[in-house]
């Protein structure tokens, strides 16, 4: 069972230490049923006597039962450690139990002759302890087992949870490759295309005759302004919509492409902590591209929203990354969006268009709250966790 554990977890030192933790349990458990044993061999002892005196032999019963015990637990444990198998562990502990029975009834009742040997009160001696030992020995047993089998149990979940995430990252590696792959698409061939038809029907317009020109020449102009119009407000912001522009070298480069594309009267910034301002500074990608997205995605619907329906004529964003904390594993990338606008109502309705944004975040275990801002206006707080990406110049946290 040890073996299968360190095959599935694929990590040899948690696996010996959970195995030593066993042990260590096992044999405290079969420890503490050897010392209720001899204090209880020793009552009996005492009672059969019929006197309570310290000097009186019937005491030492218990002390030769405890030693006894003792050296048997230290016996069978560092047998458990050689042996891997249930059934082999089992019958060891079993014989050595008889066996040592056998030693604390040859102390007990010293033998002269091979009649002692067999004799009633030898064989009850030898029946007791090997009752106790083996009791002592099963609980410790039945410990290591029951705590075996949830260590597996934990090892096997975690497996699961390893592999779903690693699907989880293939499906979205391959969501990205696709996204990447339309929007260059649309941004090279398609738009290249558009202009391409665009001039065309211009000249067209212009070298055709007088009365076809007066004819045709107005409605090609429109319809290369059309085309033109196309190209600019729909496909590219189709393609921005698949794959933000600015995305492939960093967050901070993608939100403030995303801010230089509003309208010249709405007031933006980006203010970023030290951490991400030196990052910044280094022109260096601290998330991982799929992290990335989902910012610079909710940082959009937040401005949008600002925009549309608060009527926001300033907007603020505030980036940061932080180490982990409270017995967190990973970074977290801690970012507010503020705006002048009317805010959000109290109480705060459902989300709409951020719901999938939040439904996103949650699922990558960070959180996206909406509420009003100190003073007026409103508030998009997001806090995503993060693994740093190779390179970034922060330290990856082991778990």
């Amino acid at each position: 069972m040890d073996r299968r554990h360190v095959a599935l977890t694929g990590r040899r030192e948690p696996a010996t230490r959970s195995r030593r933790r066993r042990d260590r349990v096992a044999a405290a458990v079969a420890v503490v049923n050897v010392v209720v044993f001899s204090v209880l061999v020793t009552e009996q002892s005492v009672e059969r006597e019929g006197r309570y005196d310290p000097a009186d032999p019937a005491w030492w019963v218990g002390g030769v039962t405890l030693v006894v015990g003792l050296v048997l637990v230290g016996v069978v444990l560092a047998v458990h450690r050689v042996l891997h198998r249930w059934p082999a562990r089992l019958a060891v502990a079993a014989l050595l139990a008889a066996v040592q029975a056998a030693v604390r009834t040859a102390l007990l009742l010293p033998v002269t002759t091979v009649s002692d040997v067999v004799s009633p009160g030898a064989v009850a001696v030898w029946s007791t302890g090997v009752l106790g030992y083996a009791g002592s020995l099963g609980a410790g047993y039945l410990v290591a087992w029951l705590l075996q089998r949830e260590d597996a149990e934990r090892a096997r979940r975690r497996a699961e949870e390893e592999r779903t995430a690693a699907a989880v990252r293939d499906l979205e590696a391959e969501e990205l490759r696709v996204r990447r792959m339309v929007a260059d698409r649309l941004h090279g061939t398609v738009q290249q295309r558009l202009v391409v038809i665009s001039a065309g029907l211009d000249a067209l317009a212009v070298e055709l005759d007088p009365p076809a020109r007066a004819r045709w020449g107005g409605r090609l102009h429109e319809w290369a302004a059309d085309l033109d119009a196309l190209r600019e407000e729909d496909v590219r912001v189709l393609s921005h919509h698949l794959f933000p522009t600015g995305a492939d070298l960093g967050t901070v480069d993608a939100i403030r492409v995303l801010l230089d594309r509003l309208p010249v009267n709405v007031a933006t910034s980006v203010v970023l902590g030290p951490t991400l301002q030196h990052l910044a500074d280094d022109h260096r990608a601290v998330l991982p591209l799929t992290d990335r997205l989902v910012v610079v995605y909710t940082v959009e619907e937040a401005v949008t929203n600002a925009l549309k329906h608060g009527g926001a004529h300033a907007v603020t964003v505030r980036a940061e990354v932080r180490p982990p904390v409270d017995g967190r594993t990973r970074w977290v990338c801690d970012v507010v969006v503020d705006d002048d606008g009317s805010g959000p109502p109290d109480p705060v309705p459902p989300f709409s268009g951020l719901e999938r944004h939040r439904a996103r975040v949650r699922a990558r275990g960070g959180s996206l709250t909406l509420g009003a801002r100190d003073g007026s206006g409103g508030r998009l707080h997001l806090v995503l966790p993060f693994d740093p990406v190779e390179g970034a110049g922060l330290p990856p946290v082991s778990p």
